[in-house]
């Protein structure tokens, strides 16, 4: 056993500062408090390192930390993989308890415990527990599961990035059939249940004692700094647990300031400091500097004039009880020449995929870290042309025939008349003959949230828009994002798949969002604290995909709370995409409901401009997809109805209560709801209300030519089945403008496949993608993709230069090779598996400049297609 050491293991009524010499200990005053006799367990979180957390009471029920301890100077972060154990039957017998914890809450989503005593149980069968749920908050006991919980919640939230002080209590009423239950928050009362009919004493199992862990194994593990837990065998009463927090405040600040870490919350030097600071304020942290104007409070930089070292000061104030103050210092460069920061933004310049440009490209007009001037110059303006014009932004891509080129951006930074120059290197893919579409690739996600996998990336694919087939079973997505490494809240909904106008790149957004991981809708919150970002994919052949990646889109907007169901489109007019999505706004809204529906542009889903409000509706509006037929643009939303609206102008923005029934041909105009123009009606159950209340997430997609059973266009759109989780009902019409519902059907003879389908998007594919995908996901049919490798060489031969051009078939298949340079082509016949066939072309010429050999593959189910530079040269 451990002496009680510092003095906030007693209970203190701590009244003012706490005057702490440095970072010593705090110093209780002549009012303390002995603690209370019935305690059973104190964890003050004070080791440094090692699994065991001592129990600073008489008792020695050490505890034990799994999953990694993470110890911060006097507490422990609960990361959200770890949590702690305590001994079984700490509270086995007693009729009353007090449980109090100070802690600095985390990521308050989803199913969670703050602490559980008692056993384990699941969705159908438990062994009975206590606990808190820190999200609601409640404090709920039972005698098996969920099913039985006599439970209070408080209307008092936890504040995340606050410590807190948060206390249960429970003891046995008179005549001992009942319970009473209360909450509390930093010794206020704020929720009891005086009639609880489970008590502490039928708690018959209790070896499932956690702190940080729930009884549900499916449940996430608790996010938060804990700096105290204490265990007590009687209901406290509320003077005594205004005592605890008064002393575990003090305690809380003064670890709070020992555990900063300045230079891990930056990525910069603090010897060598540009740019603004992050400086921590969870916690109850503020800073004061010793310069102000060179580095302020909230961590702004001001460069100097010259180098200058500052002091920070940081202090953290919990409930009143301020610890002492520490410093750090910080030197601040002096404010670089204008040479310096020209060069600074041109080096901070990014091409998305510079070396295998397919569409076009955005260039900056200024610097990102200086605001410098930035112009561009092109070695090859036919290729990459950076002048633009009136509707068009500068990185217009024409691909070359015959072969890839290299081109060579010059960017040059003009600031404060100074100017740097920077040469950027392209590799600009020769042009791509798109094949006609003859199938369909179907993106979407299962939409179950009965587990993790469900709100992942799944495929199906279909030879005629009727009968799909998935390509993987369910629990076997093709596409994935892990909440644990980086990659958002590790569920994805609502794909949606953009083909370039090109044809050879694909991106795929989705939705960063993960239900399952935020415990069910009813604890999700997820419009109000949702991700702002979406999770991006790209591909340049359905198969080999990017890593996810998350582009914050929505941050900007005031409030935001989110950002759902993305979809994109191309516009050849400003050779961009728009990009458009859902986000709750609270405050940001002319008309209803928050839910409004916002667009942004993009050329590389990496760069977006700043974001608009596309419509503003009276009802929340969700769900937006768009087509373009001809010279008109259809969109359908989901907002309160199955909306369907034109215009010819896509970026128009609406703001009104309810769709306009007239207007130009620039504005949004109404063409009727998928209600009136089916004469829907009856219930959701019954499948023929086609409103909102029973249909989201439309999906408008083209039938290609060789399914249009005779009629000149035909075009599908899907509505998920929300309201009864039955996915995807699918609709067709030979014209998205009419309103009769002899032009408009509801498809039954299509066959979505046995994975129920929700909110996702179909893409025409050509026989060659269908090919590829049910090859490499679904293991039927053979790869379309010839192995083959390719080098170039030069030589001198009698004065001229010759191209020496090796081709090593490295698949299964024999191939014939056709060899194209800017000499000649020459066709190679049946060369075998592992073997190397080299074909040697004149130049009849003294000096080459440096271009690229072509080279065709093709096997009887297979091909093979790329370009292979060679460097310039000079012969004799």
């Amino acid at each position: 056993m451990r002496g009680t050491g510092r003095g906030r293991r007693s209970v203190a009524a701590v009244t003012g500062a706490v005057l702490v010499a440095g970072l010593a200990a705090f110093t209780p005053s002549p009012a303390d408090a002995a603690e209370p006799s019935s305690l059973l367990a104190l964890y003050d979180f004070s080791e440094a390192s090692g699994a065991v957390v001592h129990d600073a009471s008489t008792h020695g029920n050490d505890a034990t930390v799994f999953g990694g301890e993470a110890w911060h100077s006097g507490y422990m972060q609960f990361t959200g993989a770890n949590h702690v154990q305590m001994p079984n039957d700490l509270l086995a017998g007693r009729s009353a308890a007090t449980i109090v914890i100070e802690t600095s809450p985390q990521a308050l989503t989803g199913a969670k415990f703050l602490w559980n005593f008692g056993g384990t149980s699941s969705p159908t069968s438990g062994q009975g527990q206590l606990f808190i749920q820190p999200v609601a908050p409640r404090v709920a006991i039972t005698k098996t599961n969920w099913s039985g919980e006599q439970s209070v919640t408080s209307s008092t939230k936890l504040v995340e990035g606050q410590w807190q002080s948060v206390a249960a209590t429970i003891a046995k009423n008179a005549g001992g059939t009942t319970s009473t239950l209360r909450l509390f928050i930093n010794g206020t009362q704020v929720a009891e249940k005086t009639d609880s009919t489970v008590n502490l004493t039928d708690l018959l199992t209790h070896t499932a004692n956690y702190i940080g862990k729930s009884a549900y194994p499916a449940d996430t593990l608790y996010q938060g700094k804990v700096s105290t837990f204490r265990v007590y065998e009687e209901a406290l009463p509320a003077s005594t647990l205004v005592d605890i927090a008064a002393t575990d405040a003090a305690a809380a600040a003064t670890e709070t300031i020992a555990a900063l870490d300045l230079a891990a919350a930056n990525t910069q030097s603090l010897d060598a400091v540009e740019t603004d600071l992050t400086l921590p304020t969870a916690g109850g942290v503020t800073w004061t500097s010793s310069h102000p104007g060179v580095v302020a409070a909230d961590g702004t930089v001001t460069p100097p004039a010259s180098d200058t070292v500052v002091t920070l000061t940081a202090v953290s104030t919990v409930r009143g009880v301020q610890s002492a103050p520490r410093s750090f210092q910080v030197t601040v460069l002096k404010d670089p020449a204008a040479s310096e920061k020209a060069q600074r933004d041109l080096d901070a310049i990014t091409i998305a995929d510079a070396d295998d440009v397919r569409s076009n490209i955005a260039l900056p007009a200024s610097g990102s870290r200086y605001g410098s001037t930035v112009t561009w110059q092109s070695s090859a303006p036919a290729i990459v042309d950076v002048t633009g014009t009136a509707q068009t932004a500068p990185g217009i891509v024409t691909r070359p025939e015959g072969g890839d080129a290299k081109v060579t951006l010059t960017a040059t930074a003009t600031i404060d008349g100074v100017t740097a120059t920077r040469e950027i290197p392209l590799v600009v893919r020769q042009a791509y003959d798109m094949p006609a579409t003859t199938d369909y690739l179907f993106a979407h996600f299962t939409g179950t949230e009965g587990s993790a996998t469900d709100e992942q990336i799944y495929f199906a694919t279909s030879r005629d828009a009727k009968t799909f087939t998935d390509t993987r079973p369910a629990g076997s997505p093709v596409l994935s994002t892990q909440r644990d490494a980086g990659q958002g809240e590790g569920g994805v909904r609502d794909p949606f798949l953009v083909r370039s106008p090109e044809g050879d790149r694909f991106y795929l957004i989705a939705t960063d969002l993960s239900i399952y991981y935020r415990g069910g809708w009813g604890n999700a919150h997820a419009t109000e604290d949702g991700s702002t970002e979406l999770v991006i994919w790209e591909s340049t052949d359905l198969v080999n995909w990017s890593e996810p990646r998350l582009a914050d889109v929505a941050s900007e907007i005031p409030n935001a709370g989110m950002a759902w169901a993305p979809e994109a489109i191309w516009d050849e007019v400003t050779g961009q995409y728009y990009v458009y999505w859902a986000t709750r706004a609270d405050g940001n809204t002319a008309f209803g409901d928050s839910v409004d529906i916002y667009m942004s542009t993009t050329r590389d889903f990496r760069t977006f401009s700043t974001p608009v409000k596309w419509i503003d509706r009276e009802h929340s509006i969700i769900d937006t997809t768009v087509i373009k037929v001809g010279d008109w643009y259809y969109r359908a939303s989901g907002d309160g109805e199955i909306t369907i609206e034109k215009s010819k102008n896509l970026a128009a923005t609406t703001a009104s209560a309810l769709p306009a029934t007239t207007g130009t041909d620039q504005q949004w105009v109404l063409v009727g709801t998928l209600q009136s123009i089916l004469n829907g009606s009856g219930t959701c159950a019954g499948g023929t209300n086609y409103t909102g209340a029973c249909l989201e997430g439309p999906e408008f997609f083209q039938y290609n030519d060789d399914d249009r059973a005779g009629a000149s266009e035909l075009y599908g759109l899907l509505a998920d089945q929300y309201a009864t989780g039955r996915g995807y009902v699918p609709f067709r019409t030979t014209d998205i403008g009419s309103t009769s519902s002899s032009v408009w059907s509801k498809a039954t003879d299509i066959n979505l496949g046995a994975i129920k389908k929700r909110h996702g998007g179909i893409v025409p594919i050509t026989a060659e993608e269908y090919q590829r995908v049910m090859f490499h996901f679904a293991g039927v049919g053979t790869d379309p993709d010839l192995k083959i490798r390719t080098a170039v060489t030069t030589r001198c031969v009698a004065g001229k230069v010759a191209l020496a051009v090796s081709v090593t078939n490295a698949d299964t298949r024999a191939a014939d090779v056709v060899i194209t340079t800017p000499f000649g082509s020459k066709t190679v016949t049946g060369v075998q598996p592992g073997k190397t066939a080299t074909q040697t072309v004149s130049t009849r010429q003294g000096a080459v400049a440096a271009a690229s050999v072509s080279v065709e593959g093709s096997a009887s189910d297979a091909s093979y297609s790329a370009s292979t530079f060679y460097d310039a040269r000079t012969c004799g």
